[in-house]
C-alpha cells in the first residue's frame, strides 16, 4: 500500500511538472489563437484587439495561473479558432477513438495471449514458425502500409467495409460502427504482433524454470501445468505491454485516423496542429500524459496481482 501511494504521488507530481512544461512550450511557439483565427492577412489592429479580448497579452505567469485554475475546476478552455468550448470539441472525438480502441483491443489482446502461449509452448511446430515470421513483418511495417493493404483488400477487392469515414464526429455509435472496423483492424495487427511476441518470449522463459519442470516430473497434466504454473508466471510482463499498448490505442492513432479520415482524437490533434489551435492542442497533450501515467500504475498493480513472486515479496 505504501509503495502504491508513493507511485501515485510520483505520477501526480510528474503530471503537474509535464503540464507546466507543455504550457510553457506551447506558449513559446510562434503564433497564437488570434493569428490562427485571422490568418496572415489579419491586420495588426484586429490581432491586437483579439488578444486583448482573450487576455493573451497577460504575462505568461498570470495565464499559467488562470489556466491551471480553470483546469482544476474542469474547464479545458476555449478554442478561438473554432469558436467553441474545448470540452465540447474533444468529448465526441474521444468517444470515437475509445470505441475504435475497444474494438481493436477485443480483437488483439485475447488472441495475442493465446497464440503467444501456444507458440512459446510448442515452438518447433511449422505453424508456430510461420506465425512468428508474420508477426515480425507486422511489427516492422509502418501503420500506413498496413492500413493501405487492409483498405485495398477489405474495401476495394472485397468491398466489406467503407474505406473512408464520412461520418461527422458527433454521429451516434451505431452510425459510427461501420467505419470503425478498418482502422481497428489496422491497430489490432500492430498490437497483436507486439503483445504476442512478448507472451511467446515470456512463456519460453518461464517453462524452463524449476517449478515448471518439477510439475512435469510429478506427472501433472499438460493443461494443468499451463493454467496453474506457466500462465500466472508468464502474464506479468505481458500485462505491462498490454497496458502500454492500451494507452497507445487512445493516444497514438494519428496515422491510422488520418488514413481512414476517422473523426477521432488523433485526427483532431492533426487538425489542431495544422490550425495552430494551441487551446485545443494542450488538453490533448495532457490527456495523453494522464493515460500513460495511469496505464503505468495499472500495469504495476496487475503485475503484483498476477505474479506470485511479487505477492510473496510484498508479504
Amino acid at each position: 500500500m505504501i509503495n502504491l501511494a508513493r507511485r501515485v504521488t510520483f505520477s501526480l507530481a510528474t503530471f503537474i511538472a509535464l503540464a507546466v512544461v507543455s504550457f510553457l512550450g506551447i506558449d513559446a511557439l510562434p503564433g497564437d489563437g488570434c493569428t490562427a483565427l485571422l490568418g496572415r492577412f489579419g491586420s495588426d489592429t484586429k490581432i491586437e484587439s483579439c488578444r486583448q479580448e482573450n487576455q493573451l497579452n497577460d504575462p505568461v505567469v498570470v495565464r499559467l495561473k488562470n489556466w491551471s485554475t480553470d483546469l482544476i475546476s474542469g474547464d479545458l478552455g476555449y478554442s478561438i479558432k473554432r469558436d467553441e468550448q474545448v470540452s465540447e470539441i474533444i468529448i465526441p472525438r474521444l468517444r470515437n477513438t475509445a470505441v475504435m480502441a475497444a474494438v481493436a483491443a477485443v480483437i488483439a489482446f485475447p488472441s495475442a495471449i493465446v497464440v503467444g502461449l501456444l507458440l512459446g509452448r510448442f515452438p518447433q511446430k511449422r505453424s508456430s514458425k510461420v506465425v512468428n515470421q508474420l508477426s515480425v513483418i507486422a511489427m516492422t511495417l509502418p501503420e500506413f502500409v498496413i492500413a493501405t493493404v487492409l483498405w485495398l483488400v477489405l474495401s476495394i477487392w472485397l468491398p466489406i467495409f467503407p474505406g473512408v469515414s464520412v461520418m461527422p464526429s458527433n454521429a451516434s455509435v451505431l452510425q459510427l460502427l461501420p467505419n470503425v472496423w478498418l482502422p481497428a483492424f489496422t491497430l489490432a495487427v500492430v498490437i497483436f504482433a507486439h503483445s504476442m511476441r512478448t507472451m511467446r518470449a515470456s512463456v519460453t522463459n518461464v517453462q524452463t524454470m524449476p517449478f515448471v519442470e518439477s510439475a512435469q516430473l510429478r506427472g501433472t497434466k499438460e493443461r494443468t501445468t499451463i493454467s496453474r504454473h506457466i500462465v500466472p508466471a508468464a502474464l506479468p510482463p505481458v500485462m505491462n505491454v498490454v497496458a502500454l499498448d492500451g494507452a497507445w490505442l487512445l493516444t497514438g492513432t494519428f496515422v491510422t485516423e488520418a488514413v481512414f479520415n476517422f473523426q477521432g482524437l488523433g485526427r483532431l490533434a492533426i487538425d489542431a496542429i495544422s490550425d495552430r489551435d494551441t487551446a485545443l492542442i494542450l488538453p490533448i497533450i495532457l490527456f495523453g500524459l494522464a493515460v500513460y501515467l495511469i496505464s503505468s500504475l495499472l500495469a504495476d498493480s496487475l503485475a503484483r496481482i498476477f505474479d506470485p513472486r511479487l505477492r510473496s515479496a510484498k508479504g
